[in-house]
């Protein structure tokens, strides 16, 4: 075994840290390879992908890995590695440009799923035949990454100056809100489930023959396609989980190359001309798609779970017949713990007996009702975040929705047995079509409800 002193082991963690503004931990940081990208987010079993890799020496016949979340190596190839350097000014904006260090052609046989290329290059391997989509929020990660130096937000963006435009083409990590649930969905034993990216979403084909769309983390940003796409498969009549808050909070679209996300943010200086298709927050008038149309919630009506000093890090059950509450023991008043950095609300009519009252007229929904709810806050204004269960109207399909950014973190699945147990109660009951309101919310019998 190849042994490296105190002070190289050192001088990798520091250049890690450096190359690209990406952090890994310091057992990444040891290994061979510094960072890289893929020319695809997505492909299907038995595709081509293209990597490029950056490695800290060059290494003819390196063996590269293929790994799921659980660590388990799946694949690997051999390739020369080598330093690479950047050709381009705004990485951040053009991408890396890397050098293609290989092309791997993935088995036929290879299980949809989210992988990591030498446990830290994200790639998703997509299925055509599965009943259950889990939908990874990719252009949420791509927003918020500074690799090159910016993100679609200033606070981490190199002068505090935001870019209305980021590559895909760039090193990234896996999106931390999801990381737990895709960890969890890997082990559980769930028949023909199947993974694509947000720019999936833009291709119905993608999820017309599933029966349940899950939707994971914080998955904040879609185009015109994705939203008419999800509202047309819930219009089929088929399901959906939303175990995302923040969820649908801006229009993006793509470069025609698609290697690249766009969202200025403000409609003056978004340059396309149609105004239906300016990257500003869905709920703006102009753009005549409210989030509630889609969710049932918005960020607007709720707000930060941390941050908020009247709420309970959690959901205070309301709900306890629900049987989506099977397998745990929540009562009434109990609190779900799951503190959450952004969540989402429906709207209210009040409160009766400090419990919180649907506004029916603003939805306009067949049925509605809340599981359980929190005090959150934001910009100084109170809110409150539901997690609801709705069904629009007589032929659309059933949503539930948690609206928390952490359901699928560490924070909630990663740790909490309950959220686990209620999880797979609700993918179990919406895959199978059985009943998923409490006995007392309707008068109906079970075959309408559902």
């Amino acid at each position: 075994m190849l042994r490296i002193s105190c002070m190289a082991a050192f001088s990798r963690i520091i250049l890690l840290l450096l190359v690209g503004n990406i952090v890994y931990s310091s057992a990444y940081a040891l290994g061979d390879i510094a960072d890289g990208y893929t020319n695809h987010l997505s492909v299907y079993p038995g595709d081509s992908i293209t990597l490029y890799l950056n490695a800290y020496q060059t290494t003819p016949g390196y063996t590269i890995k293929l790994y799921t979340l659980q660590g388990q190596e799946v694949l690997q190839c051999q390739a020369t590695v080598s330093p690479q350097l950047s050709d381009s000014k705004n990485t951040y904006e053009d991408g890396f440009g890397y050098k293609r260090t290989t092309t791997v052609y993935l088995p036929p046989t290879l299980k949809s799923g989210v992988y990591l290329w030498e446990n830290k290059i994200p790639m998703i391997v997509k299925s055509s035949t599965a009943k259950i989509i889990v939908l990874y929020p990719s252009n949420t990660e791509n927003a918020y990454c500074n690799s090159g130096g910016k993100s679609l937000y200033s606070f981490n963006s190199s002068d505090k100056a935001a870019s209305p435009i980021v590559s895909f083409l760039r090193p990234m990590s896996i999106e931390p809100h999801s990381m737990e649930f895709l960890r969890w969905m890997e082990q559980q034993d769930f028949q023909n489930v199947g993974y694509i990216t947000d720019m999936d979403m833009d291709e119905y084909r993608e999820i017309k023959r599933a029966s349940l769309l899950i939707i994971t983390g914080h998955s904040e940003y879609w185009t015109l396609q994705a939203r008419k796409n999800f509202d047309r498969f819930i219009g089929d009549g088929k399901n959906a989980l939303v175990l995302s808050g923040n969820t649908m909070w801006w229009q993006v679209r793509y470069s025609k190359d698609r290697n690249q996300l766009i969202c200025y943010k403000n409609a003056d200086k978004d340059p396309i001309k149609s105004t239906k298709l300016k990257t500003i927050n869905w709920n703006e008038i102009t753009l005549n798609y409210p989030i509630l149309r889609s969710l049932g919630t918005d960020f607007t009506l709720a707000g930060y779970g941390r941050k908020a000093d009247k709420g309970w890090d959690g959901y205070k059950v309301i709900a306890s017949r629900s049987p989506l509450l099977e397998g745990t023991k929540l009562k009434d008043g109990d609190i779900l713990s799951c503190a959450s950095d952004e969540l989402d609300g429906a709207p209210l009519s009040g409160f009766e007996n400090g419990i919180p009252i649907i506004n029916q007229e603003a939805l306009g929904f067949q049925k509605v009702e809340i599981i359980g709810y929190d005090h959150v806050a934001r910009g100084g204004v109170d809110g409150v975040a539901t997690w609801i269960v709705f069904k629009a109207n007589r032929s659309s399909g059933i949503v539930i929705n948690t609206a928390s950014t952490d359901w699928c973190s560490r924070h909630g699945i990663g740790s909490n047995p309950d959220i686990q147990t209620i999880t797979r109660t609700m993918i179990t009951r919406l895959l199978n079509h059985e009943y998923v309101f409490s006995p007392e919310t309707s008068k109906e019998p079970a075959s309408f409800a559902n």
